[in-house]
């Protein structure tokens, strides 16, 4: 039977709304750690004008350079998008050369050309609608691709093709899956999904494999960049509530392995999708949503999850967890991990 596709506003599925102000707090922001997490250092550095703190921000992503650990990126709730070119210890804001990318806009998504890191694109919210920018010059200069069509939806989740990295993946708070494959340039529809999609994970040893994350109907999956999609509804619905997705990890050592992080709490597909599993946290299932996730690339049985101000911490797939307390009230959003040196490890806080 066709579905119908359902719009509903965006803020009717998040925590936090794209209007919400900027936050006043003075414990959260940007935290590191160079030891795997077991120690933190806050990040609370000024601008120059004294215009924002970074321990007052609200973060929705950050990402490390593929190619220079020292540059990184750093999406942020209603104060735009930031760069470091010091492993994160100073960062400035990004002042948009072509006036376009705006110093309010709310950054949700970051995504780097791995064969060309001078490429990055953003899924973002920017006077009042979802909006693709692409920025040829490593973010210092910015032109909008894309633009939803109604007011109130965001883009969420923004992905490049490792093999092709013409081919970028985008999904708005419509529920459309859009491709590119000029880089940017035009986009077609792939699907309408009847949902707000939260995340995009590709399989980074073979790029035909696609997952879309959702926040109410769990996960699909392509096997071919989108013509064929499985739903996963089925074998998740055993799990109460582990249909709102908020982020999902492929295992790049294993890809088969998959986590996802959920309002249920913590799930775990050995299989490529196919079944699903509770995975053996400290806390009881439905207890606290699990926000953030990250996997270690050169050790992908190393696993690390946030929940509220906890960072939870594996090193055996799982089965044993180390806890760490954030000196927080606000709660981890993101985990990001240095792909070259996977014992230093950033945590974004947000006040969810």
């Amino acid at each position: 039977m066709k579905k119908t596709l359902l719009i509903v506003p965006v803020f009717a599925f998040l925590a936090f709304s794209p209007f919400q102000c900027q936050n006043i707090s003075r414990d959260g922001g940007l935290f590191k750690s160079a030891d795997m997490g077991e120690t933190w250092q806050m990040i609370a550095i000024e601008d120059e004008d004294k215009s924002f703190s970074m321990k007052s921000l609200d973060i929705l992503d950050i990402k490390v350079s593929p190619d220079d650990s020292d540059i990184m990126y750093l999406g942020s709730q209603g104060n735009g998008f930031f760069k470091s070119y010091s492993k994160g210890s100073f960062w400035h804001r990004i002042k948009d050369k072509n006036d376009v990318l705006s110093s309010r806009a709310n950054v949700y998504d970051i995504a780097i050309d791995p064969k060309d890191p001078e490429n990055i694109y953003i899924g973002a919210y920017q006077d009042k609608k979802g909006r693709v920018f692409r920025s040829q010059d490593a973010g210092e200069s910015w032109e909008e691709v894309y633009v939803v069509s109604r007011e109130k939806f965001a883009v969420f989740a923004v992905a490049v093709d490792r093999y092709d990295p013409s081919i970028i993946y985008m999904g708005t708070a419509q529920g459309g899956f859009l491709k590119s494959t000029d880089y940017g340039k035009s986009w077609e529809i792939v699907r309408w999904f009847d949902d707000v999609i939260s995340d995009i994970a590709i399989n980074p040893q073979d790029t035909r494999t696609v997952y879309v994350a959702t926040f109410k109907d769990g996960i699909y999956k392509t096997n071919d960049k989108g013509n064929i999609w499985q739903s996963f509804e089925e074998a998740l619905k055993e799990f109460r509530q582990s249909k709102k997705v908020e982020k999902l990890v492929i295992d790049s050592k294993r890809p088969n392995i998959l986590y996802a992080g959920s309002e249920y709490g913590l799930l775990t597909s050995k299989n490529g999708g196919e079944s699903w599993q509770e995975v053996d946290i400290i806390m009881p299932p439905r207890s606290e949503p699990v926000l953030s996730l990250a996997v270690e690339n050169q050790n992908s049985d190393h696993l690390y999850y946030g929940a509220g101000s906890i960072l939870y911490r594996s090193i055996d797939q799982g089965n044993n967890w180390t806890v760490h307390e954030i000196e927080s009230s606000q709660s981890i959003k993101v985990i990001t991990i240095d792909p070259r040196d996977p014992r230093t490890i950033y945590l974004g806080m947000n006040d969810e």
